[in-house]
């Protein structure tokens, strides 16, 4: 391969991870959408076991949906467990949502407090928002970044 179709071929590259970080750039409206069903999750933890199941019915189902209006607006869908620099936050959040939905059932059931699990939810669904879009930002950066 000669230099000019090497420098060709990187340049068709980055423009390809450029396109792509581009399409990955969500409206904040999914960022709200994602953290709505997370907190959700986390607050339906108040109700009784029987709507909390259905709830979570529910909420699996937003997952779905999200799945779709993903891959209709962009073509695509990006698994947040995916490998690079975006995982440490994927697992934080994960830590922080796992740690106040087992904070909130602590509370109801231990202490009788039962809108504790919905005041965990509201603090999961804001920390969602702003991992959310901290997860878009790293992402789109480890796209144009890379060589």
């Amino acid at each position: 391969m000669e230099a000019s179709e090497a420098a060709a071929a990187l340049s068709a590259m980055q423009e390809s991870r450029a396109r792509l970080a581009a399409a990955a750039n969500c409206p904040p409206e999914r960022h709200l959408a994602f953290a709505g069903l997370l907190g959700g999750l986390v607050a339906s933890q108040a109700a009784p076991p029987f709507v909390t199941m259905a709830l979570e019915a529910l909420f699996a189902l937003g997952v779905g949906l999200i799945f779709v209006w993903d891959r209709k607006r962009t073509g695509m869908f990006i698994n947040g467990y995916r490998a690079g620099r975006t995982r440490p936050l994927t697992f934080s959040l994960l830590a922080i949502a796992l740690s106040f939905g087992a904070l909130g059932v602590w509370l109801k059931l231990s202490y009788g407090i039962v809108w504790a699990p919905v005041a965990c939810g509201v603090v999961v669904g804001v920390a969602a928002y702003f991992m959310s879009a901290a997860w878009q930002t790293v992402y789109r950066r480890e796209l144009r970044d890379m060589p």
